[in-house]
C-alpha cells in the first residue's frame, strides 16, 4: 500500500514521504540501478523531490493491474476525501465475491441478519447532511449526501456499477495487499468488528446465487457486506474566519434563545466580574458568564515564531478552541476536542500534551486504532503483539481506517479529522487533537510542510513544520 521517497537514491537518506497504491506521479529521467534497487528497476527521481524505487514498491508501467485496482484516488478537494462507514455487526473482510454457501459459513446469523435487513435496510442506511455538503474554502458540493444512491454514498458511481475487473466470479486477480497475511485461496483477510470506522472507493451487487448482497470496496481492496455497514457523513460544524469575526470571539457552549450551541458570536473585549462570576459583553450590548462561551483568545505569551511572522497554531484545552495565526494576526478559530481527560498527565491519562512543538508528519489519511503508531505510517497492516505476532480481532479497543488529514507534531500526537463524533467543544480523544472535517482539510492545506500533489504524506527532515503551541 506504501511506496517511500527518499531525499537521494538510498535506503539510507532520509524518508521525505511516500505514496499509496495507486498513485501516478510525474518522474524526472530513467530509472538508475544499484545494489539496494536493482535492475530491470532502479532508483528514479519524482516530482517535486526525492527518489523512489521500481521494482517492488513501485512501476512504470500505468496499466499494471494493482495500479488499475487502485484508481480511486483520494479526493482532496473534500472534507472527506473517501466514502466512510461504520460497521454495525461483525462482519468477514472478503478477498473474493462469496458465494451463498461461503457466507453462510462465515457469518453467524447470517439469515436473521439478512431478515432484518429486508424489513429495514433502507432506513437503518439513510443518511443526513454532512461535511461534503458544506460549500466552504473553494470547495462546492456538486450533490448532496442525502440525494445519492447507495452505490454513491459507498464510494461508486451508481447502483449499477459492476464488480471490480480484478473479481472473476470468486477468482481474485489481483494479491491481498491489505497487510493481514492469510493462505492462497482464503475466503477473507480477518473480520471487522462493531463500531469500526472504514473508508470506501466502490460498491457493486450480487445476483442470487450470492445472496443479493451488495459489498462495498474498501481502500486496501477487501470487500464489506453493506448490509452491515453504516454510511456516514461526518459533522457539518466548522470554525469562522476572524477577519469578518473580530478577535477575540467565542462560540456558545449552550443554546441561547434562537441561537444554537457552537454557535459563533462576536465580543466587545470588556469584562465584568471575576473567577465564576466573570461576565462577557458580546456585540449587541448583551451578557453571558465566561463559562458558557467556548473563547478564542491570545495566550498569556506569543510563541516566539510570532514575531517572525511565521505561521503558528495555539490550541486551548481549556475553552477547546484552536487559532490559526499568522504572526501576530489570528485568522481563524473553530472548536476541538482535545483529550478527555484535560489537563492531566499525558503518560498515565488520556489527555493532550501540552507544550511548543513542531509538525513532524502530515498524511492524507492513515488508520488509528488503539494501538497507536508514533511515526503515523498508514497501519494498513494488522496490529501485532510484543513478539510481533499478528493480531485478530477484538485486540484493540477501536480502529479507525482511513482518517483524513493527520498531522503528527509529537510521538503519536496529531491534529486530526474525526468522522465518527459531533461534540467538537467537548474533551473526547485519547490524546489527539480532534477536529471537524471541513477545519481539518482547511487547516492541513494551510500548514507546512505541504504534501505534493499526488502523495500520500510528507515528512519534515528540517524540523520547519508549522508550530503547535498547546495549552491550558
Amino acid at each position: 500500500m506504501e511506496t517511500k521517497i527518499f531525499e537521494k537514491p538510498s535506503t539510507a537518506s532520509t524518508k521525505v514521504g511516500y505514496l499509496r497504491m495507486g498513485a501516478i506521479v510525474p518522474r524526472v529521467g530513467d530509472p538508475t540501478a544499484n545494489g539496494e534497487c536493482p535492475a530491470p528497476g532502479g532508483w528514479v527521481k519524482v516530482e517535486p523531490k526525492g527518489f523512489v524505487c521500481v521494482g517492488k514498491s513501485a512501476t512504470l508501467d500505468l496499466e499494471a493491474p494493482l495500479v488499475r485496482a487502485a484508481s480511486v484516488r483520494p479526493d482532496v478537494s473534500k472534507p472527506l476525501p473517501y466514502a466512510y462507514g461504520f460497521v454495525r455487526a461483525v462482519a468477514p473482510q472478503y478477498l473474493r465475491i462469496p458465494t451463498k454457501d461461503m457466507q453462510l459459513k462465515s457469518e453467524m446469523s447470517l439469515k436473521e441478519h439478512l431478515a432484518t435487513w429486508e424489513k429495514k435496510g433502507d432506513k437503518m442506511n439513510a443518511v443526513v447532511l454532512g461535511a461534503n455538503d458544506v460549500e466552504a474554502f473553494g470547495y462546492k458540493p456538486q450533490k448532496l449526501s442525502t440525494e445519492m444512491s447507495a452505490g454513491e454514498l459507498f464510494g461508486g458511481k451508481s447502483d449499477a456499477d459492476p464488480p471490480p475487473f480484478w473479481l472473476d466470479g470468486t477468482k481474485r486477480l489481483i494479491p491481498n495487499v491489505s497487510g493481514f497475511t492469510v493462505p492462497d485461496g482464503a475466503i477473507f483477510a480477518n473480520r471487522v468488528i462493531r463500531h469500526s470506522g472504514l473508508a470506501f472507493v466502490g460498491y457493486f451487487k450480487t445476483d442470487k446465487e450470492h445472496l443479493n448482497r451488495p459489498f462495498a470496496v474498501t481502500v486496501d481492496l477487501r470487500l464489506i457486506p453493506t448490509t452491515k455497514v453504516k454510511p456516514d457523513t461526518a459533522s457539518r460544524f466548522h470554525g469562522v474566519e476572524l477577519e469578518k469575526w473580530g478577535f477575540p470571539m467565542a462560540f456558545l457552549k449552550h443554546d441561547e434563545g434562537n441561537k444554537k450551541a457552537r454557535t459563533p458570536v462576536k465580543l466587545t473585549g470588556q469584562l465584568r466580574g471575576k473567577d465564576e462570576w466573570q461576565e462577557r459583553e458580546l456585540e449587541g450590548g448583551t451578557w453571558m458568564k465566561s463559562k458558557d462561551l467556548h473563547v478564542a483568545r491570545a495566550p498569556g505569551e506569543l510563541p516566539p515564531v510570532a514575531a517572525k511572522g511565521e505561521k503558528w497554531i495555539d490550541v486551548s484545552i481549556e475553552n477547546q478552541v484552536l487559532v490559526l495565526w499568522e504572526g501576530k494576526k489570528p485568522v481563524y478559530a473553530t472548536l476541538v476536542s482535545t483529550g478527555q481527560d484535560g489537563a492531566g498527565d499525558p503518560k498515565t491519562t488520556k489527555s493532550t500534551i501540552q507544550g511548543t512543538f513542531r509538525i513532524k508528519n502530515k498524511h492524507v489519511t492513515a488508520t488509528m486504532d488503539s494501538n497507536g503508531k508514533p511515526e503515523g505510517a498508514p497501519a494498513s497492516g494488522p496490529p501485532k503483539d510484543k513478539d510481533g505476532k499478528q493480531l485478530r480481532r477484538g485486540s484493540g479497543t477501536f480502529e479507525l481506517r482511513d482518517v483524513p488529514w493527520v498531522q503528527y507534531f509529537e510521538g503519536a500526537y496529531a491534529l486530526h479529522t474525526a468522522y465518527w463524533h459531533d461534540v467538537f467543544g467537548t474533551p473526547r480523544s485519547h490524546g489527539c487533537v480532534n477536529i471537524a472535517p471541513v477545519d481539518a482539510r482547511r487547516i492541513f492545506m494551510w500548514t507546512d510542510p505541504q504534501v505534493p500533489e499526488g502523495w500520500h504524506g510528507v515528512i519534515s527532515a528540517d524540523n520547519k513544520g508549522t508550530t503547535v503551541n498547546v495549552r491550558y
